[in-house]
């Protein structure tokens, strides 16, 4: 990617986070609608009992602390009791499908993209060649619908404390913009309720997506699982914490992270970023770079809550975990070996079909690697093979 390319990229990830209440956009292979969706989503948060961030060198400090061998277990971080509360968001959310004259012998599945710590909804559409990185435009082109957005926190969606925003109100999103869809609502000129509803997640996106899933086993048709693992002895979330060198977003862009809190982190500078979510030699450092100046601060409590409890969930759709082969983050650069499968085939042991990948030449942030499309087609193999 030239320079030039890279300033064009990032004027139309401006425009494109400026959002509407709703906005019509159509190419000659898809048609796409975004929104503003106002929903009432209700959970039981747990509540952070540290005293907040007051400086990077307390950031620091905490990092240290998480990723010691010991480690700061979770009650050392949350008060004892949870607290349920119901609380009016707005969500910006984008529905795509194929254009008219398009194949589209799967518009009727929609797809519901949660993306990961570090990101915005964008993930799945980055305004960057779109043939090598969209996994939107790849999903459009084999027929099918998709519903992505920006998680809590995030992009143009509401803005909660970084001491608040955690798995569990993500979750609570979750299942509220599944009933909009499932009611045909939010859906562009699809019009009517989907045939199927499949959830695609990465990393934290497919917490969020499991988690969902494991609440309501109905939640979803099929789940696909992106920058995964539920193998603890390989996952190297210490490893992470280290590499990523948090510091308080705000500190960091006083101007364009002003309205954040100091609960809200993000990488110090795009080799931390790399570190974290890219393989070499296999990504464009122009896109890494693009990635770094248009990442979204992640909130603390979110980092601290990224992982579910392992146990058997009883779902019975088809389930694809697919992670870079050389994913840092899940598997200290070595998803080979069979290590994927691991755990996971047990909390999936009731699925109708369960497959673990190791995608070769990629790493963490899947979606960006210079083989992305081929990590695309794993997925739509996968739906279209088991009937979605």
């Amino acid at each position: 990617m030239t320079p030039q390319l890279l300033k064009h990229a990032l004027l139309a990830a401006t425009a494109l986070w400026a959002g509407t209440a709703q906005a019509t956009s159509t190419t000659s292979k898809r048609t796409c609608n975004s929104y503003k969706i106002p929903i009432t989503a209700s959970s039981s948060n747990l509540v952070w009992a540290l005293p907040p961030f007051n400086n990077n060198f307390e950031v620091v400090g905490f990092v240290d602390a998480i990723a010691a061998r010991t480690g700061a277990g979770s009650s050392a971080l949350f008060q004892p009791a949870p607290q349920t509360v119901s609380v009016n968001y707005t969500i910006a959310a984008t529905f795509c499908q194929p254009a008219r004259g398009q194949p589209a012998a799967h518009k009727d599945t929609v797809l519901i993209a949660t993306h990961g710590l570090a990101y915005d909804g964008s993930y799945w559409d980055p305004p960057i060649d779109r043939q090598k990185y969209s996994f939107v435009d790849y999903a459009i082109s084999q027929g099918y619908s998709i519903f992505y957005y920006d998680r809590l926190g995030t992009g143009d969606s509401s803005r909660v404390s970084g001491y608040v925003a955690q798995l569990n109100n993500q979750v609570a999103v979750l299942a509220e913009l599944t009933k909009l869809v499932r009611a045909g609502k939010y859906v562009g000129s699809l019009g009517k309720p989907p045939k199927a509803v499949v959830y695609v997640g990465h990393s934290f996106g497919s917490t969020i997506s499991i988690q969902a899933v494991a609440n309501d086993v109905t939640a979803a048709d099929g789940l696909v699982l992106t920058g995964y693992t539920l193998n603890s002895d390989v996952l190297n979330g210490q490893g992470t914490a280290e590499i990523s060198a948090l510091r308080i977003a705000s500190t960091l862009n006083s101007h364009r992270w002003s309205q954040l809190d100091s609960g809200y982190v993000t990488q110090v500078d795009v080799y931390a970023n790399v570190g974290a979510f890219f393989a070499a030699p296999d990504y464009d450092p122009a896109v890494a770079t693009f990635a770094q100046q248009t990442r979204s601060p992640m909130g603390i409590v979110e980092l601290v809550t990224s992982q579910v409890p392992v146990r058997p969930v009883g779902y019975k759709g088809p389930t694809l975990l697919i992670s870079g082969q050389k994913d840092f983050i899940m598997c200290k650069s070595d998803c080979d070996g069979g290590v994927l499968n691991v755990t996971a085939a047990d909390v999936f042991s009731t699925a109708k079909a369960f497959k673990a990948v190791s995608y070769p030449l990629a790493g963490h942030g899947i979606n960006l690697h210079l083989n992305a499309v081929g990590a695309f087609k794993e997925i739509t193999d996968f739906l279209s093979t088991n009937g979605l």
